[in-house]
């Protein structure tokens, strides 16, 4: 870790993450306006944070200069980390298509528009991770009312997919607790199993990788697909997308 005069005082962050053997702090770097930036391991991925300036607060996910509208993490994150491989555009736009039609969970507004999609295996540590981010990110959303601007839609593969499948769309979502809980999903339907060979297909014909994110909002002309190395990157970009839709609608 570099040790910088401008640094705040890291031991209490460093602490936390050895306590809950979440990762380490790799280095800092002069934050925006007296914040003090942090590149950290967390969870296996590289990840951007701050610290105020007394290092008792950690600010996490998106950091955005309101006067110009830069990303200021993600201009961190290259910086610091690398370049992330997100694609946009017409290539974005064609894995929004494609992942529109995976069978999955739809939390909030099953007619809205604007759609944000998750990918994930919730057999291996970080599909499962992603599908616990995902889920607490709905729930946060529908306690402030914000889940009817757009739609989130969780889409397992793996071998669970097929019992979380075997059941409509309320079912789905209990079943996706029970694995958060390591509990079993339940029993497997033909349907489900049928549903989950569907996911197997389409997801073998897009170019990315799962765990990923699609962000499909055709209102604001934004279509987006971003792979998850980052758990901090799962949680600020669907706040991120909840701001956009929230204007849009």
């Amino acid at each position: 870790m570099a040790t910088q005069a401008f640094a705040a005082p890291t031991g209490i962050l460093a602490h936390v993450l050895a306590a809950h053997h979440a990762g380490k702090i790799l280095r800092t770097f002069p934050g925006p306006d007296g914040l003090t930036g942090i590149v950290m391991e967390y969870n296996g991925s590289k990840a951007i944070a701050y610290l105020t300036p007394n290092g008792k607060y950690l600010i996490s996910g998106l950091v955005a200069n309101l006067e110009t509208g830069a990303n200021v993490t993600a201009g961190y994150g290259i910086k610091y980390i690398g370049k992330i491989n997100l694609v946009k555009g017409p290539a974005a736009s064609k894995i929004a298509f494609q992942c529109a039609s995976l069978s999955g969970i739809t939390v909030g507004n099953k007619g809205a528009a604007n759609v944000m999609i998750a990918v994930f295996n919730p057999s291996t540590p970080m599909g499962h991770k992603v599908m616990a981010v995902m889920m607490g990110e709905a729930g946060q959303m529908a306690k402030k009312g914000t889940l009817h601007v757009m739609a989130l839609r969780l889409v397992p593969y793996g071998p669970l997919a097929p019992a979380i499948l075997s059941a409509g769309n309320a079912g789905r979502e209990q079943r996706l607790a029970n694995v958060l809980k390591h509990k079993s999903p339940g029993y497997v339907t033909t349907m489900g199993t049928r549903f989950a060979q569907r996911n197997n297909v389409v997801l073998g014909n897009i170019p990315m990788k799962p765990p990923f994110l699609v962000i499909y909002f055709p209102q604001a002309g934004l279509s987006a697909a971003v792979p998850v190395r980052s758990l901090m990157r799962v949680a600020s970009t669907v706040k991120s997308a909840e701001v956009i839709a929230g204007n849009v609608q």
